[in-house]
């Protein structure tokens, strides 16, 4: 799945450890960008917005105000989204089928969200892919910095 109107980091802590991030290119002033279609369904419920001060000191080596913000890791998330929105969409038809079929850390790489139109479905579906690999997907909202 592309990275296309995405950014993603792994910033490194001295309390927080590795923290893998991805985030939205805000479009036009939206800053939930390419996510938007997800945004009032049970899938954005589970992103959370994040101010830019918090993000700005995270990426300057300061994360602990971020990670305070940010709550629960993404396996978490996860298995927070309602049952109609987490088992593949083709599990009737999959010969392939298996519990691991949704979002979390065995999901396999075919998997599709139920309940949502092609569009949003590949927004899901790359959402999903970041929580299996433990990165954390949020939106920041308001004014970043930078140091330098």
């Amino acid at each position: 799945m592309g990275s296309e109107g995405f950014r993603q980091a792994d910033l490194v802590d001295q309390d927080q450890g590795t923290i893998k991030l991805l985030w939205p290119i805000p479009k036009a002033g939206n800053p939930w960008g390419v996510l938007e279609p997800l945004r009032e369904t049970p899938w954005g419920d589970q992103i959370p917005e994040v101010d830019g001060e918090p993000f700005s000191h995270a990426l300057h080596g300061f994360a602990t105000p971020l990670m305070r913000v940010i709550g629960v890791h993404p396996k978490y998330r996860a298995q927070r989204l309602p049952h109609p929105f987490r088992t593949c969409a083709m599990w009737q038809t999959c010969v392939g089928f298996r519990s691991e079929c949704e979002p979390g850390p065995g999901l396999p790489d075919c998997y599709e969200p139920p309940g949502l139109e092609m569009g949003p479905s590949l927004l899901a579906t790359r959402v999903a892919q970041a929580w299996k690999e433990g990165r954390y997907v949020i939106v920041v909202t308001g004014a970043e910095f930078s140091l330098s």
